[in-house]
C-alpha cells in the first residue's frame, strides 16, 4: 500500500512536538526524521504551519463524519471535547509557540466551519437570517474555543460536566435575558 506522505509528515510533526516546542523544531529537523528530502517535504508543504493546518483539517473532517453519524448531538460534543483533551499536551504545546495567534485562528476557523456545517446539515431551512447565523457562528466559536483553551490549563476537566455544559450553552438551554431596557 502507498505511503500517505501527507499524514507521515503530519504524524512524525506530533511526535517531535511531543518532545519540543514549534518554535524548535526545523524542516531540516522532520525531514530528517522521515527519511525524506527536503523537495518531497516542500512537494507537500510550504511550511510547519501548513502541516499543522492539513493535520487540523483532517480532524475536522473526522470530527464531522462521526458528529453527523451520532443520532445524539450530546454525545457528538462528547466525543469532540474527549478528543481535544486527549491532545492536550500538544495543543498546549502549540499555543505556547510564537505561533500562538495563527493556531488560535486555526481553532476558530476549524470550530466556525464545523458549527457552519452542523448548522447547514441539521437545520438546512433555519429561520435566521444568513447575516445572523454568521453573527451566531462567530460568537460561539470564540466562546468554544476560549472554553476550551480554558479547560485544557486545568490540572483535570470533568469531561462529562464540561461537555454538557457546551451543549446546554449550544441548544439555548443556558441565557440570560438582557432585554430589560433594550429595545
Amino acid at each position: 500500500m502507498p505511503v500517505d506522505m501527507k499524514a507521515m509528515i503530519a504524524q512524525k510533526l506530533g511526535e517531535l512536538l511531543e518532545q519540543k516546542n514549534l518554535d524548535k523544531i526545523t524542516v531540516r529537523e522532520l525531514v530528517e526524521t522521515c527519511h525524506i528530502s527536503r523537495q518531497t517535504f516542500y512537494y507537500h508543504f510550504h511550511d510547519l504551519m501548513e502541516v499543522v493546518e492539513w493535520n487540523q483539517h483532517k480532524v475536522l473532517e473526522k470530527a464531522l463524519q462521526r458528529d453527523f453519524s451520532q443520532g445524539n448531538s450530546k454525545e457528538a460534543i462528547k466525543e469532540i471535547v474527549t478528543d481535544v483533551l486527549s491532545h492536550k499536551e500538544l495543543i498546549l504545546q502549540l499555543l505556547e509557540s510564537r505561533q500562538h495567534d495563527e493556531i488560535v485562528e486555526l481553532f476558530l476557523n476549524t470550530v466556525r466551519f464545523q458549527l457552519r456545517e452542523i448548522l447547514r446539515k441539521k437545520a438546512p431551512v433555519a429561520s435566521v437570517a444568513p447575516m445572523d447565523a454568521e453573527t451566531m457562528v462567530s460568537f460561539y466559536a470564540n466562546g468554544i474555543v476560549g472554553m476550551m483553551i480554558g479547560e485544557l490549563k486545568k490540572k483535570e476537566v470533568n469531561v462529562e460536566i464540561f461537555s454538557t455544559q457546551l451543549y446546554r450553552l449550544l441548544a439555548g438551554k443556558i441565557t440570560f435575558d438582557f432585554t430589560d431596557g433594550l429595545v
